[in-house]
């Protein structure tokens, strides 16, 4: 018992200390090209375990592992145990342009740490980091004309970086029935966009723009449940943020393979570009003896928010999602190793913060317009009513909606209650009309999942 008590402190340890390289290095989890857009694709808030249940927890209160998606959900963690959470993620997406060819990728990356503890009987503590946006895409366009000429030339559009979130999470419970949660942390990162122009008699220029920004960030979360009957148990939650604009600069450089820098403007102020819109969730849950069942709707008003830079290929909207999902637990602590396996399934659907403008012609209208008109007769110019044909535009947006697949499972490990847990998902998203791209991700989250008894003294007669 001493020996594998003292593996697992080891591990927490060096696990802990790779903290400092995640906050400090970006990490793509994507290479989709809509990440170019606005922050990139924002990451779901969440541990494997919801992951695996249609990414719903704003109403799960779990002893065994640490619920991150809602503040208020730590509040129920085992009184005498240190849970610790690690977590990756394997990513995989297949993305398929309108035109022609289609790309795979691989990335593997730190999704998450966590730590959390009970303080006193009435108040639960977390604190941990997590993805908040990821930005990844390599885009290669071969068919730019150069102006006054009829040669083409190649330019190569590639973005890196995006968003990280560390907190602070605080549950305190009230009448054996309520949870109030707050979490107090910082959202920052940076942001790096390159376009590379290639041109045919050897001259490469490269223009790059790197954003960065950050600021503190307060969440707010409450829980409710009830039981009808001893073995029926009910619970709410609901989650609530306020907007909060971003601290944000940007350094531009334009370079060639020549003579270096041709333009350089260092950190310049971003006035209201970037923000965390409002928004707000509720979730219910209900589990009967080992069954649980959850679902989640969320919506985030990013309509509110300027998007200066973006307006002219895409812009702000708000969005919501729905999710939810099952867990169903097989055996007691004593079973054997194959009947403790804990097994979830789960779906998602949510539309896009991101509103693409389609640039396609579907027609012609004719409008009177009065125009300046030179009249020879009376050498003068004169204002003439003519007819004016101009071409229609689609105007409908693109619809880039995702639809998620989950599944999940715990492992356990040994009978020390310290597990793996991992989420599956299979996600469709975008679109091949009007030149778009459609994309299928799939995703696999594990969450080493440790607990320790660090708050039990030993009574000697």
């Amino acid at each position: 018992m001493t020996v594998i008590s003292n593996t697992y402190k080891i591990l927490v340890l060096t696990l802990l200390i790779s903290i400092g390289n995640v906050l400090t290095n970006a990490q793509n989890s994507t290479s989709s090209p809509y990440s170019a857009f606005g922050i990139g694709l924002l990451t779901p808030q969440e541990d494997a375990t919801s992951a695996g249940m249609g990414h719903a927890g704003i109403a799960l209160s779990p002893n065994d592992w640490i619920n991150i998606t809602n503040p208020a959900g730590i509040g129920n963690l085992d009184s005498l145990t240190f849970h610790f959470n690690a977590q990756l993620k394997w990513f995989y997406g297949h993305i398929k342009p309108a035109e022609r060819g289609h790309q795979s990728v691989y990335r593997t990356n730190i999704d998450g740490i966590s730590f959390g503890f009970r303080s006193k009987p009435w108040w639960a503590t977390c604190i941990g980091y997590a993805p908040y946006s990821t930005v990844g895409y390599n885009i290669l366009d071969p068919y730019q004309y150069i102006a006054g000429t009829q040669e083409k030339y190649t330019i190569k559009h590639q973005g890196s970086g995006g968003l990280s979130r560390a907190f602070f999470n605080n549950a305190f419970t009230l009448f054996n029935h309520i949870s109030l949660g707050v979490s107090a942390g910082a959202i920052w990162g940076s942001i790096t966009k390159t376009e590379t122009a290639m041109f045919p008699y050897g001259e490469t220029i490269y223009n790059t723009k790197k954003y960065t920004m950050n600021n503190l960030f307060f969440e707010y979360g409450v829980q409710f449940n009830f039981n009808i009957g001893k073995e029926n148990n009910f619970r709410f939650g609901a989650i609530f943020n306020e907007k909060t604009n971003m601290r944000s600069s940007y350094d531009h450089i334009v370079s060639n393979d020549i003579s270096n820098n041709l333009f350089f403007d260092d950190v310049t102020p971003l006035d209201g570009e970037f923000a965390v819109p409002r928004s707000y969730g509720v979730g219910f849950s209900y589990n009967r003896r080992k069954f649980t069942a959850t679902i989640d709707y969320r919506e985030n008003f990013w309509g509110k928010l300027k998007n200066i830079k973006f307006r002219e290929t895409a812009r702000y909207i708000d969005n919501y999602s729905i999710g939810g999902g099952a867990e169903w637990a097989c055996g007691k602590r004593e079973d054997p190793f194959y009947k403790r396996l804990r097994w979830r399934l789960g779906c998602h659907y949510e539309t896009s913060y991101l509103g693409i403008t389609n640039k396609k012609v579907i027609g012609t209208t004719t409008i009177k317009k009065k125009v300046p008109v030179y009249d020879p007769e009376y050498a003068t110019t004169i204002m003439k009513e003519i007819d004016m044909k101009i071409p229609v535009l689609d105007q409908s947006g693109a619809n880039l909606s995702a639809l998620t697949f989950t599944a999940g499972i715990t492992i356990p490990l040994g009978r020390w209650n310290n597990a793996i847990n991992i989420g599956y998902e299979y996600r469709k998203h975008g679109t091949n009309t009007n030149g778009l791209m459609k994309e299928k991700f799939q995703n696999i989250k594990i969450a080493l999942n440790i607990r320790e008894i660090w708050f039990v003294k030993s009574k000697f007669d």
